[in-house]
C-alpha cells in the first residue's frame, strides 16, 4: 500500500471513530477527555466539565516515571 494510501485510511478510520464517540455521547451523554482518557458527563461537545485533568495527566506520567528503569 502506498504512503499516500495508509494515510487516507488512517484518517478516515480517526473520523469513522469520532464519529461513534459523538454517537455515544448523543446515547449516553458521556466521553472520553482525550488529554487524560476519564469518562465525563456534559452537555455539549464544545468543553468538558471540570475533572482533574491535570492531576489526573501529572499522576499518569509520574506511575510512568517510576516504572522506567
Amino acid at each position: 500500500m502506498s504512503e499516500t494510501a495508509a494515510r487516507i485510511l488512517d484518517r478516515l478510520h480517526q473520523e469513522a471513530l469520532d464519529e461513534a464517540e459523538e454517537r455515544d455521547w448523543y446515547r449516553t451523554g458521556r466521553i472520553p477527555c482525550r488529554d487524560c482518557g476519564t469518562t465525563v458527563r456534559t452537555k455539549t461537545l464544545e468543553t468538558l466539565p471540570p475533572h482533574n485533568c491535570i492531576q489526573r495527566q501529572q499522576a499518569r506520567r509520574e506511575r510512568e516515571a517510576n516504572r522506567a528503569p
